[in-house]
């Protein structure tokens, strides 16, 4: 079997969308030809743990590494007792942050980016160097392949190919140089240089959708592929059957709509889903996930409302299946989210709320599974148009975003390189 020495800071038990991606390429690799190889950091503070997921790297070998990173460091003082609270329930299990700490993180990590080169977790940087040469000395993968963000990964992947003269694959998650953020002036000639040095090395360069590819990709170059996101099919196979039936159970409560994920900057998208659920009495609206202070004030003072918390990824998955119709609202600047594929593998009816997600608004579009709506009157109409024909927006194959045939042509792809 061929070797791919996978370069991810961000793997299980950590959990949320940024993890999927690569956790579900090398749960499907191997059946391809492929061994994934994963180097990546020890525990790390996080806005959510999902032990859950560990499963999917079992046919995986994982090496973790130190770091100097401050999320790295921030762990270190929490489990050491410092002043901080130990990040571990009762049973063992590693806990979710509360909604102010999940704040804190994310607040702390986008200062620090904007002070480190090429983002805060450069701190990982001689560690991971260090382990990936030994890991290639002992297993010679044939291929490195680096997921960002963080941007870390990449410099790390570009360095580790160089050195030992292997193809490099450069797979980018986010739009390039800061995610959604915009990097200060003095960033940006080191992150312009990075970026062509990653395209001169790169063999292959992997965008996860077109809106991402359009803003990385210099212009008439030939490298870069679009591989998008997609579902797990196992996933939706093993449903918790007593999850969907918490939802089940409230049936004659009226048509149930369901949004995972956290909301933090739809502040403006959900107090006008809000207004346009509440001309509507007989709909109940799920959150699963958390949301910015104001944003939950406002869900928490509608009766039509249910609020879950941050749920393991597999609950996640029983809550789609259960739910009458699901929600997506794009953050600002995002081509398409990880949670709209997970919706489409779950074949239910999909509402796009608002504008300003043209990509997403092509994918429902092209599967016909769903509606833009934008006020009450056309949510009315969505939900007239499920209840007398759901099976109107899920008709549609959808195995291009199936996981495992995306890793099949990844195996393709990686092969080709050699």
């Amino acid at each position: 079997m061929n070797r791919l020495l996978v370069i991810a800071y961000y793997t299980p038990p950590l959990g949320l969308s940024g993890v999927m991606r690569v956790t579900k390429l090398c749960k499907f690799l191997p059946d391809f030809g492929w061994e994934p190889i994963i180097l990546t950091v020890k525990p790390v503070a996080y806005y959510a743990y999902d032990q859950e997921l560990v499963r999917d790297l079992n046919r995986a070998k994982v090496f973790r590494t130190e770091s100097l990173d401050p999320n790295r460091i921030y762990y270190r003082l929490q489990v050491g007792g410092c002043r901080l609270r130990n990040p571990r329930t009762e049973d063992g299990e590693q806990r979710a942050g509360t909604r102010e700490e999940t704040a804190k993180i994310g607040n702390r990590a986008r200062l620090l980016n904007f002070l480190f080169l090429p983002d805060a977790k450069i701190g990982w940087y001689p560690f991971a160097i260090s382990a990936g040469r030994k890991i290639i000395a002992e297993f010679k993968p044939q291929v490195v392949f680096a997921t960002a963000p963080p941007w870390s990964s990449l410099l790390i992947g570009l360095k580790l190919s160089q050195k030992n003269n292997l193809p490099f694959i450069a797979d980018f998650r986010d739009p390039w140089p800061t995610g959604f953020q915009t990097p200060p002036f003095y960033q940006r000639p080191f992150l312009n240089n990075l970026l062509k040095r990653i395209f001169a090395r790169a063999s292959l360069v992997l965008a996860v959708n077109k809106g991402t590819a359009e803003r990385i990709a210099p212009k008439g170059e030939q490298k870069i592929e679009i591989l998008e996101n997609g579902f797990d099919p196992d996933e939706f196979r093993e449903v918790k059957i007593e999850e969907m039936a918490k939802l089940e159970a409230e049936k004659g409560a009226g048509f149930r709509i369901v949004y995972v994920g956290n909301l933090f900057e739809n502040q403006r998208e959900m107090e006008g889903f809000i207004t346009a659920l509440s001309s509507i009495p007989d709909v109940r609206f799920y959150l699963a996930g958390s949301a910015d202070c104001k944003s939950q004030q406002l869900l928490e003072a509608q009766p039509q409302v249910k609020l879950l918390g941050k749920v393991p990824h597999q609950q996640a998955i029983a809550l789609m299946k259960g739910a009458d119709a699901l929600l997506y609202i794009g953050k600002p600047n995002q081509p398409v989210g990880l949670k709209l594929y997970e919706y489409l593998g779950a074949y239910k009816p999909i509402i796009i709320w608002g504008k300003g997600a043209d990509e997403a608004s092509e994918l429902i579009k092209e599967f016909e599974s769903g509606m833009v709506c934008e006020n009450g009157e056309e949510l009315k109409c969505f939900i007239r148009e499920v209840r007398e024909n759901p099976s109107r927006f899920t008709r549609v194959d959808r195995n291009r975003l199936n996981r495992r045939f995306q890793a099949e042509w990844l195996a393709r792809r990686l092969s080709s390189l050699l």
